[in-house]
């Protein structure tokens, strides 16, 4: 792995340097570490300081040349009958050391006017890198790379001196971009796995030992990586055991190296049934679908592009706008039936037949409770639904979601008696949306959206009829739901996304055809406000 990172690093520095930062150099003797980027912002931040020394040394001469006026005149002693040579020598002090400021401002004023910092730069460099001609020199010519360099890595005893990677001096005190972006604790142990001793080695003058393009750099990393290679199996001419400890050095025995020797062995293939390709294609088929479903409420062929981005924004409306509230109203409501006296009507452990009678029992001291209740119609089993809602609640997104079963139940496997993950989520939508619409004398039992807008199998919507608009479940396990409007069947692909993209398209329609509108409600900001998942 350390290789492959080293090969990339190489390969970049080798290119970049190559093409964008070839011959630079400073004057004087440069640190090698010194990049040209850190000189450029140290040329900069010494233009800004000399005006601002300047100023400053100008301010010091003026407040000490007023204060020693003042020691010639005596002004404020006889303006104010006080003693003089007190204020004497307190003048003498702040003169003193505005003197002296002014001495130091105008020596580092004269230090970075005599003294600047000059780069060598091409006309492109100086371009990107904003520096003004007066701070820059163009070169007549590269560099030769003849000048003897430092080599890139460390000389170390397993590598002969002839192998060492060498770069000449134009590469050396260039400037790579991708170098510096990388952090210097992956930059230092990368570096550390070549270095076993401090000393550099520095190449001869032979042009075979420097690397000049990218065919040479391929050359030594394959060398390398096959000399590695070579180490990991254990051959014994991989390297001499007085250079470096091998596979089989230190009188070890065979036992020691049972468990990697066990990696090795050939052993009998199975059968490849090649799954992937199956999948691919019944991905690519289901996309082509979708499209086609789509075409037919829209024309505009690029809504398939946000269609993971509508999801995951209607995955998390539908956490955060009704399942974390339930989950704590919930939590409150059995809190203050324990602090009522009524331990045995705890939420998840009574049946949904004692919640609806409490409800009507305890309506004016628990008004909450009825409204939970019809969250809670759903399965006998109500220890599992509220655990279940809870741990969907969990993660910001629903994570748990299984959408064609759910999760396990005290210690055993979901199973077709307790409802999938798919079937709950619905029908905590739908009874969210029973609480947003307004009552209607046909549906007293307050299931105003569910009545209107929802049919489960057995029962079939009437598409016949131009004004049915409802998500038809047409299946319970697997779930699939398909979607009725103006007599025309809509059913998107089956699968884990069936349920969440049908309620997409039903809020689609709901905003481009029906003007944000369900019946008298708005969908939009003033109403439900599900429709900015949609966007613009």
């Amino acid at each position: 792995q350390h290789k492959t990172e080293i090969s990339g690093v190489l390969r970049s520095e080798l290119q970049l340097r190559s093409q964008a930062v070839s011959g630079f150099c400073m004057q004087g003797e440069p640190s090698p570490s010194a990049s040209l980027i850190d000189r450029t912002i140290k040329m900069k931040k010494e233009t800004e300081a000399r005006k601002v020394v300047l100023a400053w040394g100008l301010l010091n001469v003026s407040i000490a040349g007023m204060i020693y006026t003042e020691m010639t005149g005596k002004l404020i002693s006889s303006y104010y009958n006080v003693t003089y040579w007190p204020l004497w020598y307190i003048e003498l002090a702040l003169a003193s050391v505005f003197s002296l400021n002014a001495l130091f401002d105008f020596w580092r004023y004269f230090k970075y006017t005599v003294t600047p910092t000059i780069l060598i730069v091409s006309p492109r460099q100086q371009t990107l890198l904003g520096l003004k001609t007066a701070a820059t020199q163009i070169p007549p010519s590269p560099p030769s790379p003849s000048i003897q360099g430092q080599s890139v890595l460390s000389y170390s005893p397993s590598r002969s001196p002839s192998t060492s990677p060498k770069f000449t001096t134009s590469c050396i005190t260039g400037y790579s971009p991708q170098l510096q972006g990388l952090s210097s604790v992956e930059s230092s142990g990368m570096r550390s796995r070549y270095r076993s001793s401090p000393t550099v080695y520095n190449s001869p003058t032979d042009k075979e030992d420097y690397m000049t393009d990218l065919r040479t750099l391929d050359t030594f990393l394959r060398s390398e990586e096959e000399k590695q290679h070579r180490v990991k199996l254990g051959s014994p001419d991989s390297t001499s055991p007085s250079t470096s400890p091998t596979f089989w050095n230190y009188n070890r025995s065979v036992g020691d190296y049972a468990q990697t020797l066990k990696k090795f062995q050939y052993q009998l293939a199975c059968r490849s049934q090649a799954p992937c390709a199956n999948k691919d294609e019944a991905d690519l088929s289901s996309k082509q679908a979708e499209e086609e479903v789509w075409a037919r409420v829209t024309m505009n062929r690029q809504l398939l592009d946000h269609m993971d981005s509508w999801t995951a924004k209607f995955r998390n409306w539908i956490n955060e706008t009704v399942l974390v509230p339930l989950v704590q109203e919930i939590e409150s409501v059995s809190t203050q039936m324990r602090r009522m006296g009524c331990p045995e009507l705890q939420i998840g452990e009574a049946s949904i037949t004692s919640l609806k009678q409490a409800a009507l029992v305890k309506a004016p001291l628990i008004p909450t409770l009825n409204t939970i209740v019809q969250y809670l119609d759903l399965t006998p089993n109500q220890e599992y639904l509220f655990e279940r809602i809870k741990e969907l609640s969990q993660g910001g997104c629903m994570s748990s979601f299984r959408w064609n079963r759910g999760g396990d139940f005290k210690g055993r496997k979901w199973d077709t008696d307790l409802p999938t993950d798919s079937a709950i989520i619905m029908h905590v939508f739908c009874t969210y949306l029973d609480s947003r619409l307004p009552p209607h004398p046909k549906y007293p039992d307050g299931k105003t959206f569910t009545s209107q807008h929802f049919v489960q199998t057995p029962n079939k919507p009437d598409v016949t009829n131009e004004n049915v608009f409802c998500i038809y479940q047409s299946a319970v396990n697997p779930p699939h739901y398909e979607l009725i409007y103006q007599r025309h069947v809509y059913s998107l692909p089956k699968g884990r996304n069936n349920m969440f993209h049908t309620l997409l398209m039903f809020l689609y329609i709901i905003k481009t055809k029906e003007s944000g509108m369900l019946g008298r409600v708005n969908f939009g900001l003033s109403g439900v406000n599900i429709l900015w998942i949609f966007g613009e």
